[in-house]
């Protein structure tokens, strides 16, 4: 893809202080970017900062180093109420439709409700675009004047990529977005973000620990651990060909479609590193089976990787020859 950036994100950082001068360093020097009409994936264990990545993109978290670059702006400081004026352009779908929804208000209300904030409709133009993106989001007319509690997981979930998109957004961030809708109802959610993606081409940042929607969904994938980026490449690339030892092992868990294909399962050992006081070296260094005492000294950075992408080890090379080939 060659079209500008609808996002960038420089050495990305943030920190929670808990007090007597300590932190919890969620993000770790994070960079990527997302092009109009493209879908980055961000995936991980719990706790390596996708969801922390994701709101503070948003500036809904303040972040506490880096850059954060938003349709040509740089919205790294940018006041309260300049970020309101954003909220237009810069949408969220969050993981939890039932709690992210007030239960008081009809099915209408809540997908009107974007455009009471940042349209200026009136209220029967506001009903007709309601109606409008209700099909749009493939949810029945006659569910509009239901209550949540009415609804079921998928039809909320539909409300909720309504309000999303509700306000043509260039950019949308979806926290793990089918993590609680059983497998038919995932898929459903899955085919309307693709036909949204397509029709609408907005710049999308998947976050998931599910490698299988990941790879369906995405174009590019943000491998994190502890907070810090092991690799990024092109969706097939990283499931062809994993190059970093983390993503290795990740994919290695992943119980493909087809029964014939079983990748021999790498299983990690050792302890993981307190975020309050992360290691000087690579932060995956005690848990993997290729680490060298070099790796303990000083954080990899990101190295070019053969097929595109780029992975942060120093044995990149030594453990991928002829990875580039398989991709």
């Amino acid at each position: 893809m060659t079209a500008v950036p609808i996002l960038s994100v420089e050495r990305l950082g943030k920190r929670f202080p808990i007090g007597k001068g300590q932190s919890v360093h969620a993000v770790n020097d994070v960079s990527f970017e997302i092009r109009p009409g493209q879908t980055v994936g961000l995936v991980g264990e719990s706790g390596s900062g996708k969801s922390t990545i994701g709101r503070t993109v948003l500036r809904l978290l303040e972040p506490s180093a880096g850059r954060i670059v938003f349709d040509g702006q740089d919205i790294t400081s940018l006041s309260e109420s300049g970020c309101r004026a954003l909220r237009a352009r810069m949408q969220m779908v969050f993981q939890d439709p039932w709690s992210s929804l007030n239960p008081r208000h009809s099915a209408r209300r809540l997908i009107e409700e974007p455009l009471l904030l940042h349209a200026k409709l009136g209220a029967a133009e506001r009903r007709a675009r309601a109606e409008a993106l209700a099909e749009r989001v493939h949810l029945d007319r006659a569910m509009l004047d239901r209550l949540p509690s009415e609804l079921s997981g998928g039809q909320l979930q539909r409300i909720c990529v309504a309000r999303a998109i509700a306000t043509d957004p260039k950019l949308i961030v979806l926290d793990e977005p089918t993590s609680s809708l059983d497998l038919s109802v995932r898929a459903g959610i899955l085919e309307l973000l693709a036909e949204i993606r397509a029709a609408t081409g907005a710049g999308m940042l998947f976050i998931t620990h599910d490698l299988g929607t990941l790879k369906l969904i995405s174009d590019e994938v943000v491998v994190l651990y502890l907070g810090s980026v092991m690799e990024r490449a092109p969706t097939a690339r990283i499931f062809e060909a994993p190059a970093h030892p983390y993503t290795q092992a990740l994919i290695s868990a992943h119980l493909s479609a087809d029964p014939r294909h079983r990748p021999e399962r790498i299983r990690l050992e050792g302890e993981i590193p307190s975020p309050i006081s992360l290691p000087p070296g690579c932060p995956f260094a005690s848990r993997c089976h290729a680490a060298i005492d070099a790796c303990r000294a000083a954080k990899p950075e990101l190295r070019p990787l053969p097929g595109g992408g780029q992975a942060a080890c120093i044995r990149i090379d030594e453990l991928n020859r002829g990875a580039g080939t398989r991709a």
